[in-house]
């Protein structure tokens, strides 16, 4: 049996797609209350910086992960050389830090080829033994600042290089009141919620010894979410930050933009979906800007269900800024369109903003969707796949192995192939030290690759040490070896 593969084929899934309407990008380097990062702007990182150098009583930061030096030798420095107590919170979840892939749905690619996990191990431990107050949960993936009790700062960024660098990234102010509260919220988080509250080091380079505790909340000490524009979710005490998500989403009557870094785990958001399926249904115009992350079956499977209910869908290259805006009412947050983490358990906040941040976050919307790299295309030809993940691999710098355009995949016709799953999925080529693969979906099938034939030797269960590039033909041809 012989089946033939084409780059003018269309494919059975959508994909993220080079927009060729788009505008030329410039930075959005005019915004009064608005921070970025961007390529060319480092507004955030900036402003970050000078809240840190600037706290003169007490400084309060929360991140997920903290690998970037400046921001580090900040934090550092000022504990050495003033008498401000500072308090650090974040995540030591093993599970996380034993396999940087695992951090895939917390961090970029490009944070995940940092060594992130070693660094941040590294970094917290020299806070701990300089005296900085440090304690870490499980499931912290916030990023705030409060200075002096009063001064809040709410950002989608990790204290990253890549987040302070050239990922897309935003953050803003807080009023005096929510400050407040987002204070006192970092101290029930702090006093209560951390499992991990005393490190030891170790004479093993990048290794760490931490106590753990159990981690009871009091309920009765959170913050009210009448009495601020603050809103987060923590664990399963409060999860008001996706009720004000669809609330923004349910008061709607000219326009919605959503932005995230991924969309998954939607089976556990059905109130948010139901809620855009109504905005649709009464003719509200729901935007989407998220990355556009064509590798990750999970996230478009999650657009691909946005889409089908109506939602327009567009894409950078290095989006990780998160949001919800219409035309009386935004909000910005720190958890992704996510049902398996942060808007329905872990540690997450957000803000409402006033109106001068409204428009200046509606009109980032709109910049952003006018310069998208991607359109999400439900039924595009494998060759628009084929020349996107060519410019994609050039903006990365990606030095991706070159086949001969038409190709013989040979196999043995005991492996029972799924040829249905080869037509209608991207096919990757991955490659390990020692080894080289085919990946489809879900399946990883080991292989064995001399000049235009690829003989798969057989199915392996999924491997996460693998380097990925989409595999790219003029013409395939699968046939089994009788």
């Amino acid at each position: 049996m012989e089946t033939i593969i084409r780059n003018t084929d269309i494919l059975n899934t959508g994909v993220f797609v080079i927009n060729n309407d788009r505008k030329d990008f410039h930075p959005f380097n005019h915004y009064n209350s608005l921070f970025l990062t961007q390529e060319r702007n480092s507004s955030l990182k900036n402003e970050i910086l000078r809240i840190i150098n600037e706290a003169t009583s007490v400084l309060k930061i929360c991140s997920f992960i903290i690998t970037d030096k400046e921001i580090f030798n900040a934090i550092l420095n000022k504990a050495k050389e003033s008498q401000i107590a500072v308090f650090v919170l974040t995540q030591l979840d093993q599970d996380k830090l034993k396999n940087d892939l695992s951090l895939i749905d917390f961090i970029t690619e490009e944070e995940i080829k940092e060594n992130p996990a070693q660094i941040h191990i590294k970094f917290i431990r020299k806070l701990y033994d300089n005296g900085i107050h440090v304690r870490a949960s499980l499931s912290a993936h916030s990023k705030f600042i409060v200075s002096d009790r009063t001064n809040g700062f709410i950002t989608s960024a990790n204290f990253t290089t890549p987040s302070l660098t050239f990922n897309t990234e935003s953050g803003v102010y807080l009023d005096e009141n929510s400050s407040k509260q987002l204070d006192r919220l970092f101290d029930v988080i702090f006093l209560q919620g951390t499992t991990f509250k005393q490190f030891l080091g170790t004479r093993k380079k990048g290794k760490m010894l931490v106590v753990q505790t159990e981690a009871t909340i009091n309920s009765d000490l959170l913050p009210v979410p009448s009495q601020s524009k603050l809103r987060y979710t923590c664990e399963s005490y409060e999860n008001n930050l996706l009720n004000e998500i669809i609330k923004v989403i349910d008061e709607a009557s000219d326009y919605i933009y959503l932005s995230a870094y991924s969309v998954v785990g939607l089976n556990s958001l059905p109130n948010l979906i139901q809620s855009l399926k109504s905005a649709i249904g009464r003719n509200v115009p729901v935007s989407l800007f998220c990355r556009g992350m064509n590798y990750r079956n999970d996230h478009l499977s999650g657009v691909s269900e946005l889409v089908e209910i109506g939602c327009k869908v567009y894409a950078d290259v290095y989006n990780h800024s998160k949001g919800v805006i219409n035309e009386k009412t935004g909000l910005i947050f720190t958890a992704n369109i996510d049902g398996n983490h942060g808007l329905t358990n872990g540690f997450e906040v957000g803000y409402i903003l006033n109106e001068n941040q409204r428009i200046e976050f509606l009109d980032f919307h709109k910049k952003l969707i006018e310069t998208s790299f991607y359109v999400y295309d439900s039924k595009p030809t494998r060759n628009e796949l084929f020349q996107t993940y060519i410019a994609y691999e050039m903006i990365k710098g990606l030095n991706a192995p070159v086949f001969p355009q038409n190709l013989i995949l040979s196999f043995n016709k005991t492996l029972n192939l799924n040829l249905e799953e080869l037509k209608s999925n991207i096919i990757f080529y991955g490659k390990s030290k020692d080894s080289e693969f085919l990946v489809m979906g879900n399946s990883y099938l080991k292989c064995r690759i001399k000049e235009n034939v690829i003989q798969i030797i057989e199915s392996v269960k999924p491997r996460f040490d693998l380097e990925k590039y989409v595999l790219k033909f003029f013409e395939l041809k699968i046939s089994d070896n009788q």
